[in-house]
């Protein structure tokens, strides 16, 4: 593995002669000088790399963001490009062992201390083979993830892939963000551009994903003072901006009746179709209706119980979404999380509805007709563990639809008129797992009795210098999950921060977000206020 830096963007041809002279995997580091999309000079007569280069590069910078790295996979085969913001160029020790600088190195700043907590665990194995606990869109991006890196991966899925929290029939894609610099913005834009560039590379010719962008309306005050602050940011207004209402009639091809903010690259996705495509690799193995009753660790290898069989594996990952809190480890089980419950709503499309380019989203959403139909939505039920579909929840998505857009809900729903006698069979109810901070979980798991011991003074003082106590990690054991109702644009980018874990490769995300995601945080949380977790 190979990491070269240039100060500054550099032209394709000193790109194309760095890939030429080294071999993969290879990684292209540029530092940014400013908050702007690059432009990567190409020569007067182009080689074929070259042309093909800015030919990549041209569909994989339409999604950058300034608040992180981006992330460019692939852009060759096994060849990456990093795009670092300004304000981010000293700070690639978070990223990066060894750097192969092409230009005068920027000075790096000193890394920030870390609690034994947030370091990661001493003794790390070579993965032979993996072990994912779910198969919905955490599980999936993970299991493909550790593939493509040549390891082997067996899924276990309580039910079917994807029919859970995944299994809506059209998703959206975008970021609904903060105009400040808060953890979860950060999170939010790095993990929407991966997620575009994903879909671009895994289903480039398919249907299962698409549409005109995302338009977020300025449905009430709170709403339009935050999209107006968004508006204001230049550097990303090739990201979203601010609309006009007659703007985003042109856009939507139908009136909305409201300003608003816009994505242009934002989609609509099938998550069925997207998480069957992740799992479909040779070294990934998919077992459903195999729920996991039992685990156990002997010194070497874990081992995961079913009720017809078991499974030997390296390593454990555990992707189980809204089941976590039911998880058969306790160090996953024990973990403060919440479930909700959503609903949504699918009716045939109608000759005016057919006019909608764009998804729409206030309060509630509705995606342009897909294969004749449209997906509208959702229903959002606090610590509930019922994934019943129900017909008063039906009801409040009408009403809602009807509220967000009346005419367009007019023309839906006088053709499909609805009792709350009819049971639906094209609609979805599901559960959402979430933490009680909103934002995923994920990294290496803690052994929660030996932390609550080892840390146990945090209880009497929560600065009480405890540096020199390593953290008593489980062994290969790590976790992703917790992305609430934002899954689409977190788990695959922290699917990715998992196999840089594992794997030891660098790493996706800032040492400030690792460490906020930390599945350790709410162990130290509980231990500091004097509610553990899990009674000795």
């Amino acid at each position: 593995m190979t990491c070269l830096a240039w100060n500054t963007t550099p032209s394709l041809a000193a790109l194309c002669h760095a890939i030429e002279q080294h071999t993969a995997p290879l990684y292209l580091i540029v530092c940014l000088p400013e908050n702007h999309i690059p432009d990567f000079p190409l020569s007067n007569h182009p080689s074929e790399l070259e042309g093909r280069l800015n030919n990549r590069l041209a569909q994989a910078m339409k999604c950058l963001q300034f608040n992180s790295v981006n992330v460019l996979e692939n852009l060759l085969p096994d060849v990456h490009l990093w795009l670092v913001p300004p304000h981010r160029a000293d700070r690639l020790h978070e990223h990066f062992h060894h750097i192969e600088w092409q230009t005068e190195a920027i000075p790096q700043s000193a890394p920030t201390p870390l609690k034994p907590w947030f370091r990661r665990p001493e003794h790390q194995a070579a993965p032979e083979h993996v072990l994912i606990i779910g198969a919905g869109i955490a599980g999936a991006a993970t299991a493909r993830k550790l593939a493509e890196h040549g390891v082997r991966v067996t899924v276990l899925e309580a039910g079917k892939a994807a029919q859970a929290g995944s299994g809506n029939r059209q998703g959206l894609l975008y970021a609904k963000i903060s105009p400040h610099d808060t953890e979860q913005t950060e999170l939010l834009l790095t993990g929407y551009g991966y997620t575009r560039r994903l879909l671009e590379d895994l289903l480039p010719d398919s249907d299962v994903w698409g549409g005109d962008g995302v338009l977020h309306l300025n449905f009430d005050g709170s709403e339009r003072k935050r999209n107006q602050a968004l508006g204001l940011q230049h550097q990303h207004k090739h990201l979203y901006r601010s609309v006009s209402a007659e703007e985003a009639a042109s856009i939507a091809g139908i009136d909305v009746f409201s300003d608003g903010l816009y994505w242009p690259q934002g989609v609509w996705l099938n998550p069925p179709a997207v998480v069957h495509t992740l799992l479909n690799h040779p070294l990934i193995e998919l077992h459903e209706h195999s729920p996991l009753t039992a685990v156990s660790h002997d010194g070497t290898q874990w081992t995961a119980h079913t009720p017809d069989t078991h499974f030997n594996a390296s390593h454990i990952v555990y992707c189980m979404g809204a089941h976590s809190p039911t998880a058969a480890d306790t160090n996953v089980s024990a973990l403060p999380f919440r479930q909700i419950r959503g609903q949504t709503g699918v009716v045939s499309a109608s000759p005016f509805s057919q006019k909608l380019r764009c998804a729409i989203s206030g309060e509630s959403y509705i995606s342009p007709s897909w294969q004749g139909r449209h997906c509208y939505g959702a229903t959002f039920v606090l610590n509930s563990n019922d994934e019943t579909w129900y017909p008063h929840e039906e009801t409040e998505n009408r009403a809602a639809l009807q509220q967000l857009n009346p005419p367009l809900a007019q023309s839906l729903f006088e053709q499909d008129s609805f009792s709350d006698g009819l049971q639906d069979t094209q609609g979805h109810a599901a559960l959402r797992c979430d933490s009680l901070d909103h934002l995923p979980v994920v990294g290496a798991l803690g052994d929660i009795a030996a932390m609550q011991s080892a840390y146990a003074k945090l209880a009497l003082d929560k600065n009480y210098r405890l540096d020199n106590i390593p953290c008593p990690y489980l062994p290969n054991a790590y976790i992703n999950t917790a992305h609430g109702t934002r899954g689409l644009a977190t788990a695959p980018i922290c699917a990715a921060t998992i196999a840089a874990e594992i794997l030891g490769l660098p790493h996706p995300l800032s040492q400030r977000l690792r460490t906020t995601l930390h599945p350790n945080r709410a162990i130290i949380r509980a231990i500091v206020r004097q509610q553990p977790l899990l009674s000795v």
